[in-house]
């Protein structure tokens, strides 16, 4: 019989910003099932809020269902990161060439993080 081993979450490092990881998540918190399962199951969590304000550069693009009230600069980064479903969640480098991508929900906060922690060598 094996045994599983949850391992513990791994401990917020306080980076400088200039250091951090830049994720950009585009979503759809106001029309999109999966962008507010996203929000409530990841975005909302302690253990998401620490990393986001201790480890990376973040940014939300909250798309309206109204595309009409999209802003300038948030179209031009959807158009720059051909992001044709939502929720998208994009890591950049500093010269916001894209790196990796995730679409959809349902990955707990554990997953997320360890993804994104992986592109660490790019800074």
């Amino acid at each position: 019989m094996s045994r599983i081993v949850i391992s513990e979450p791994t401990a917020v490092r306080n980076l400088p910003y200039n250091e951090r990881v830049r994720v950009i998540l585009f979503t759809g918190t106001e029309w999109c099932p999966a962008c507010t399962h996203l929000e409530s199951s990841v975005m909302a969590t302690k253990e998401w809020q620490a990393f986001e304000r201790g480890e990376i550069a973040f940014t939300k693009i909250d798309v309206p269902a109204d595309r009409s009230r999209l802003k300038s600069g948030d179209r031009t980064l959807i158009s720059r990161y051909s992001v044709r479903s939502y929720p998208t969640m994009v890591v950049i480098d500093a010269k916001g060439k894209e790196l990796s991508r995730q679409v959809g929900s349902g990955a707990p906060v554990e997953n997320y993080k360890d993804w994104i922690r992986r592109h660490e060598r790019f800074y």
